[in-house]
């Protein structure tokens, strides 16, 4: 029985995205289970980006929102000298969510609120998806700038990867799924007039931070961010083919689906500068300048 054993306390250090904190939750939830203890996801008392001033429903634990506690153990019942973790990703974990650990982890210790998996499989079926949609991941926007991230794919480099994929598999639709309403509008432009697409149903802005935006411009917004994160994962990962830059969402959807991506192309040019002064602009000077010169080279295949 659990009841007479002591509590570990998982959560994540502020400002990380979804599917990182997914990632750091599961290693704990394993160090957990090696020390004897009762794992608590605790995002109540140490607030993430997708928590609301508000209790969604009735909860206020952001894991909560989606989750069922992993051990049925509630953050009321954590005892004073529970062991609580330090937020981090634990350093013998990478955090890749395609690492065959992770899938098993989700599997056996994750179980999805019965409405959010309702709401998710209604928008797998009303979109129709198949091993014939090619999932087209255009990560990018604020992870221009962002110091030390892997640096997206250009529009012209994911349009490259998209012919490739169209020309090699037998492709029939195309399921765009982008955070940045300029990238729809560019791929809708290339491929609309092409191919049957469909959009993901997730919140978009042009050119700006849907996590930074000084007032809510929906009822919980912050609650359906982290929705969509999910969601988005779960849809990329009905198609057959994927082509992606570096995500968390894209890797999510790989460590779902029970077989690999065919074909599956991921976009990788190098990592930003941890520099904030230099990472804000290097981005655009790259996609901007001839290969010769430092800039970021043509999509070719591998």
């Amino acid at each position: 029985m659990s009841g007479n054993r002591g509590s570990y306390v998982v959560w994540r250090t502020y400002g990380a995205g979804f599917w990182s904190i997914i990632g750091t939750t599961l290693s704990h939830l394993k160090i957990a289970e090696e020390m004897g203890l009762v794992p608590v996801v605790d995002f109540a008392n140490y607030p993430t980006i997708y928590n609301e001033s508000h209790p969604v429903g009735d909860k206020s634990n952001m894991w909560e929102y989606y989750f069922d506690q992993p051990a049925g153990r509630s953050v009321e019942e954590i005892e004073p000298t529970a062991f609580v973790c330090d937020g981090k990703i634990p350093k013998r974990y990478r955090g890749d969510l395609t690492e065959p650990f992770f899938g098993e982890q989700w599997r056996s210790r994750v179980r999805i609120r019965t409405h959010i998996k309702r709401r998710i499989e209604n928008n797998i079926e009303q979109m129709e998806l198949s091993s014939r949609t090619l999932g087209v991941h255009l990560r990018g926007q604020e992870a221009r700038r962002a110091k030390g991230h892997m640096f997206p794919a250009t529009m012209h480099q994911f349009n490259e990867a998209i012919a490739f994929a169209l020309d090699q598999g037998d492709f029939t639709s195309i399921l765009l799924v982008s955070e940045a309403q300029q990238y729809i509008d560019f791929a809708l432009r290339k491929w609309g007039d092409k191919i049957d697409i469909r959009i993901s149903p997730t919140f978009r802005l042009r050119f700006r931070d849907s996590y930074k935006l000084r007032h809510s411009p929906r009822p919980n917004h912050r609650f359906e961010l982290g929705f969509e994160a999910l969601q988005d994962a779960y849809l990329l990962a009905q198609c057959g083919g994927i082509v992606r830059g570096h995500s968390g969402i894209s890797d999510a959807a790989s460590m779902l689906r029970s077989q690999p991506f065919e074909p599956f192309i991921q976009i990788s040019q190098g990592r930003n500068s941890l520099r904030p002064y230099i990472a804000a602009w290097i981005w655009y000077a790259k996609a901007t300048a001839p290969h010769s010169i430092g800039g970021f080279d043509r999509w070719r295949p591998s």
